[in-house]
């Protein structure tokens, strides 16, 4: 039975949620936002991170993922989930795997387009450079069973990475990629990189500098509350890091070992 909880979750939590979000707002006729945006991105962007941040203005609400799984009325769904939040800005955090499959029948194209372009949404687009080092924060994730830390890590364990599984999730990580970038054609965007902006908390700070300028709120300096999970040197935490170089050395991603 117990194991039943989670797929279940997994295919009706989406429903239920949409319930629950047209309920609560009918008690909020009017939307009082003077912004609003969408966190966009693939995961282990700084999407959680970022969120973090905004959210430590009393002027942002930061929503979150909250198509992370299939709903029957996605636009329907957005207007009652906005509604309940009361900060002068909202915004919610969509991933691109999400845009693609748990829209139901939208076009994940062309939602993000009326997004941006019928509801005023500001598309903030969040990427990492290094997709190798992003496919590998996700695997130690994964194997760390924790996506986020608040403390420093004193030590880190390490994984051994099943190779072929690696690079299957590596490819499909390019094709998202390349799905962002159609999607994104034709639409204005804040871009925001990983490695350029918030690998480094003082590069964090002017990032937000610039977002509240962007989002029109009060500035504040928000506190570094999330830690990094992985190490600046990957062979830090994968056991088999070398093996996983010489195979990665012959493919379309050896440029990315230039920063590993």
């Amino acid at each position: 039975m117990a194991s039943l909880i989670p797929l279940l979750n997994q295919s009706l939590g989406g429903y239920l949620r949409e319930a629950m979000a047209a309920y609560r707002a009918k008690a909020y006729p009017k939307t009082t936002h003077t912004e609003r945006f969408v966190l966009f991105g693939r995961g282990r962007t700084g999407s959680t991170l970022l969120s973090d941040l905004l959210n430590q203005s009393t002027d942002i609400d930061c929503d979150k993922e909250i198509y992370n799984r299939k709903v029957l009325f996605p636009k329907l769904f957005l207007k009652h989930r906005n509604r309940v939040f009361r900060s002068k800005v909202y915004g919610f955090k969509l991933l691109s795997y999400q845009l693609r499959e748990k829209l139901g029948q939208e076009d994940g194209r062309d939602f993000l387009k009326y997004l941006v372009e019928k509801q005023g949404y500001k598309l903030i687009y969040l990427t990492r450079d290094n997709l190798v080092r992003q496919t590998l924060s996700k695997h130690y994730a994964r194997f760390r069973m924790s996506w986020h830390e608040t403390q420093s890590l004193k030590s880190r364990p390490k994984m051994r990475v099943d190779i072929p599984a690696f690079m299957t999730e590596l490819r499909a990580g390019k094709e998202l990629e390349q799905y962002e970038e159609r999607c994104l054609e034709g639409l204005n965007y804040f871009k925001v990189s990983y490695e350029k902006d918030l690998m480094k908390a003082s590069d964090r700070f002017k990032l937000v500098d610039r977002l509240y300028h962007y989002l029109g709120v009060r500035l504040f300096k928000p506190e570094n509350r999330l830690k990094r999970i992985s190490a600046d040197h990957i062979g830090d935490f994968v056991e088999n890091w070398e093996a996983l170089k010489q195979c990665l050395a012959y493919t379309e991603f050896a440029e990315d070992l230039e920063n590993c």
